[in-house]
C-alpha cells in the first residue's frame, strides 16, 4: 500500500490540477497523474489508495511516448477525496500554487456546472485564477480569453 508522502511526491513530479473551460459552457475539474507505459501498476495503486478515479492508456500523440493516466473527474470525488487529501498532505513549490488556484475555482463553481449560473465577476475571477495555474509550464490555452463565455451571461 502506498503512503501519503509518496503520493504527494508523485503528484509534485507527474501530477496536474486542471480546470477545463469547455465550449458548451461547462467547467470540468480534473486531477491526474501520468506515468510511462511500464508504470501502470503504480497508478493502479494510487487508484486503490484513493478509491476513486480511473486508470487508462493515453492515446499516443505525435512526439510523445505512450503513457498511462490516473484521473479523477467526478466532482464529488474531487471535493470529498482529492482536495481534503492535499489539504492534509501539503504540496510544495509550483504544484502547491496550482492546487490552491484549483481549490479557489472549485469553491467558486461548487454546485454550478454550467458557466451561465455564474456572475460576470465570478467568470472574470475564474479566468484570472486559471491564467496563473501551471503558468510556469507554458500551459497551452491558459492565456486564451474565454471568448463567448462573457457573452453567454449578458
Amino acid at each position: 500500500m502506498l503512503k501519503a508522502p509518496y503520493i504527494v511526491g508523485l503528484t509534485e513530479g507527474e501530477g496536474c490540477f486542471l480546470v477545463c473551460l469547455r465550449k458548451d459552457f461547462r467547467i470540468d475539474l480534473r486531477f491526474f497523474i501520468t506515468q510511462a507505459i511500464g508504470n501502470k501498476s503504480l497508478l493502479e495503486k494510487v487508484q486503490q489508495y484513493f478509491k476513486v478515479g480511473s486508470v487508462y492508456q493515453k492515446s499516443n500523440r505525435k512526439g510523445r511516448l505512450p503513457a498511462f493516466v490516473f484521473e479523477v473527474t467526478k466532482r464529488d470525488d474531487i471535493y470529498q477525496v482529492i482536495i481534503p487529501f492535499f489539504r492534509k498532505h501539503k504540496l510544495f513549490g509550483y504544484k502547491a500554487k496550482s492546487f490552491n488556484s484549483f481549490c479557489q475555482i472549485a469553491q467558486l463553481v461548487k454546485g454550478r456546472q454550467d458557466i451561465r449560473k455564474l456572475t460576470k465577476s465570478e467568470i472574470s475571477l475564474i479566468r484570472d485564477i486559471r491564467y496563473g495555474m501551471n503558468k510556469h509550464y507554458g500551459s497551452p490555452g491558459a492565456e486564451k480569453p474565454l471568448a463567448g463565455w462573457e457573452r453567454a451571461i449578458i
